[in-house]
């Protein structure tokens, strides 16, 4: 792998702070240090400065510091690595490539096939845009304008509209787009007749933006009849750049948001429209997780721009499981998580055409933390406060057992906090929640090795799970060995764990996109997908220890087999013999 610590320090070198930092925010020189209104927190003093000869900058009011690659990474709200190509593209220095990538001979192809998807997408949203302010236009521009929506607003989201099925493709083609690479970018399809079409024929456009505002995929809004029957709103399919399960609608606006210094927090809702209703009303650090559960992948996008999330979805949606679940996601990543209630089961543009912006920040204002809110569903499930003494005794018990499920999924800090309101709420002692929070679980599933979701077999499992802790430099996390993988994705992860482990560097978990550019969605949720919080410390190392005996027995087995092959060949040798009965004694201590 090459030097990437000489190489980052080459991009340092190359990239002058005041430089950088003049490139995105007005700087004014006050004797040998530049000042300029902090770019992380509103401001009207400036307490933001940056000395050139240290090449650092420092906020005296809100305490944000570091180099030039630590403002690029803020401001950008992108990973570190992220942050050193941006620069790197600045100075125009070719970035390094691992030894995976050398030997992969596909990265550079992948790459490039990037790069033209890219260009297909921005090709087609300047099509649907220039349909839609055309004479072609007039029925989209009428709903889109009778649902309230201003010119501008339009603009700002670059709404677009596709006549028909073929209009697209026929359009791609003259523009000298191969057909294969469109469907491969997600923009068209092919019917089971062979015939290529604009899936989102017929359909209001909302082109959708990765937070570095390149459109990546389309949702369409069906405005005729026969079109709902194949549902209202659709997305273009996933694609390399897109997975509608890893996305958010609206980063890029939330970004300049928090590039602006207003962005405060973000609002999560269901659906585009939502967001830009909200856009339009003034709210414009609404995102929307496009009708799936919210995703570790999401989380992670989330918290790039923001440490507190409200999240506003239509009525009681939010009550569902698999939503509270995606709540708690966001929770295990350290958001600060407050859920929002629209009565009447309304949704945001729904409510906020009923009764205007004030209304809705005032339900914002109202927001309930994330366990308060899971108190609030007990209270409906569960009637502890019945007058009928039969109803309370036999509801009290599950109220109870929620509330200590509850309670274990936060931290010591919030448990102490809830115990409090929930012993004067049930009448239980806090002693008994306690003891409740301390005993062991019993949902045998916990005991389990942590499943990947990629294959049923334990030694994968347990190859992820030891990588996951290494990578997150977990303190009872080491191997002496590295395990063969039968994967691509592992071998190239465990090849920078153990460069790591010899060159005595701690391991960066932004570099897992870098080192293993080749892996899916799944791979990289189920490395980062992993519970590090303290209320799981020790199930972890019970589960690491497990997984090094899981993966010590797969490379003691392996070897048994290759002797055993040896011996039928050569079946009086003796020293193979003894080796074959060292191995499987090793097998049976473990």
């Amino acid at each position: 792998m090459a030097d990437y610590k000489s190489f980052i320090q080459q991009v340092k070198q190359a990239n002058d702070i005041v430089d950088v930092i003049g490139s995105y925010i007005e700087l004014r020189q006050r004797g040998s240090n530049y000042q300029a209104r902090c770019p992380f927190h509103g401001e009207k003093t400036p307490s933001f400065n940056v000395n050139r000869s240290m090449q650092i900058f420092k906020c005296f009011g809100c305490g944000e510091s570091g180099d030039v690659i630590t403002f690029v990474e803020k401001f950008e709200s992108c990973s570190t690595w992220e942050a050193v190509e941006i620069l790197a593209r600045r100075a125009n220095i070719p970035m390094p490539e691992t030894p995976q990538q050398r030997e992969d001979k596909q990265f550079s192809q992948r790459k490039k096939q990037r790069e033209l998807h890219l260009e297909i997408c921005r090709e087609t949203a300047v099509f649907y845009f220039k349909n839609y302010r055309s004479a072609v236009g007039a029925k989209a521009r009428s709903y889109f304008e009778g649902r309230g929506f201003s010119v501008d607003t339009a603009k700002k989201f670059g709404i677009g509209y596709s006549p028909d099925s073929y209009s697209l493709p026929q359009h791609l083609k003259s523009l000298g787009f191969d057909e294969e690479e469109c469907i491969k970018a997600g923009v068209i399809q092919r019917t089971s007749k062979g015939k290529v079409i604009d899936a989102l024929g017929r359909r209001l456009i909302v082109p959708i933006f990765n937070m570095q505002g390149k459109v990546i995929a389309f949702g369409g809004r069906a405005l005729d009849e026969q079109d709902l029957n194949y549902g209202k709103y659709k997305n273009t399919s996933d694609t390399p750049l897109f997975t509608k399960k890893n996305n958010l609608f609206n980063l890029n606006i939330a970004k300049e948001q928090k590039q602006q210094s207003a962005l405060k927090h973000l609002v999560v809702v269901e659906g585009y429209m939502d967001v830009i209703a909200m856009y339009q009303a003034g709210f414009k650090t609404a995102v929307a997780s496009m009708g799936t559960s919210l995703t570790v992948e999401q989380a992670r996008w989330l918290s790039r721009l923001s440490d507190t999330v409200y999240i506003c979805y239509d009525g009681d949606a939010a009550g569902q499981k698999a939503t509270v679940r995606g709540l708690d996601i966001l929770d295990e990543a350290g958001l600060e998580v407050k859920v929002m209630s629209i009565p009447n089961n309304q949704d945001p543009d729904e409510y906020i055409k009923a009764h205007g912006s004030d209304a809705f920040l005032k339900l914002i204002e109202q927001a309930m933390p994330l366990p308060d809110y899971k108190i609030q569903l007990l209270d409906k499930a569960f009637d502890i406060a019945s007058p009928d003494p039969t109803v309370r005794n036999n509801a009290m018990p599950k109220y109870v057992k929620g509330a200590i499920t509850m309670l274990k999924q936060l931290d010591e800090t919030r448990q102490r906090q809830y115990i409090t309101v929930l012993s004067a709420k049930t009448g239980y002692s806090q002693d008994y929640f306690l003891r409740k929070i301390a005993e062991k679980s019993t949902d045998t599933q916990t005991d389990e090795l942590p499943s990947t979701g990629i294959a049923s077999s334990p030694e994968t499992k347990a190859k992820f799970f030891v990588a996951s802790c290494l990578l997150h430099s977990q303190d009872y996390a080491s191997l002496d060995e590295k395990p063969r993988c039968d994967t691509l994705f592992l071998s190239n992860l465990y090849n920078y764990l153990f460069e790591c482990k010899l060159k005595g560097e701690k391991p960066l978990v932004d570099m897992l996109y870098t080192v293993c550019p080749n892996g899916t969605a799944d791979e990289y949720s189920q490395i980062i997908n992993v519970d590090f919080s303290p209320k799981r410390y020790q199930k972890n190392v019970q589960y690491f220890e497990e997984c090094k005996r899981v993966i010590l027995v797969e490379e003691l087995q392996k070897q048994k087999n290759q002797i055993l092959a040896q011996i039928k060949k050569d079946p009086t040798n003796a020293e193979l013999l003894q080796k074959l009965a060292e191995i499987s004694a090793k097998i049976t201590s473990i």
